[in-house]
């Protein structure tokens, strides 16, 4: 026998080691990637889904009771983030304070992940109350 044909014979199966060594690294980064992704997906979506919350309710400032506005807000945040998130058990909280002007939107609900478990978002938008004021000056 010569020195390369005896190489040859020790390095049968180097691949398939290499292989089962390298395949569990290389799994386990694709699912972190997509598990991630999905995450900030969730996040993302909880974001606009209290900003959609926000936007209903800076509306409310000229009605004679703000504060009717709040549930139909909720309900209309709610639905977005089901909807386009799919996120669950989503529960929204909004609040206006018509001393400061401002409207908030809290939105809470869970992510589920493909490899199991879930993952609780919470995201939370401010603005300003619109309100109408008519001209106050004094027209000759």
């Amino acid at each position: 026998m010569t020195v390369p044909a005896r190489k040859v014979g020790r390095e049968r199966g180097t691949s398939a080691l290499e292989f089962s060594i390298i395949a569990p690294v290389f799994l386990l980064l694709i699912f972190t990637i997509i598990q991630a992704g999905l995450y900030l997906y969730a996040r993302n979506t909880a974001q606009s889904a209290s900003r959609e919350g926000v936007s209903y309710l800076r509306l409310a400032g000229n009605n004679s009771d703000p504060d009717a506005f709040i549930s139909a807000a909720e309900d209309v945040t709610e639905g977005y983030a089901t909807k386009i998130g799919r996120l669950k058990n989503v529960t929204a909280v909004g609040t206006i304070n018509t001393k400061t002007g401002r409207v908030t939107m809290l939105v809470i609900g869970d992510a589920v992940l493909p490899l199991g478990g879930s993952v609780e978002i919470q995201q939370t938008s401010e603005a300003t109350l619109e309100q109408f004021r008519g001209d106050l000056r004094d027209t000759p």
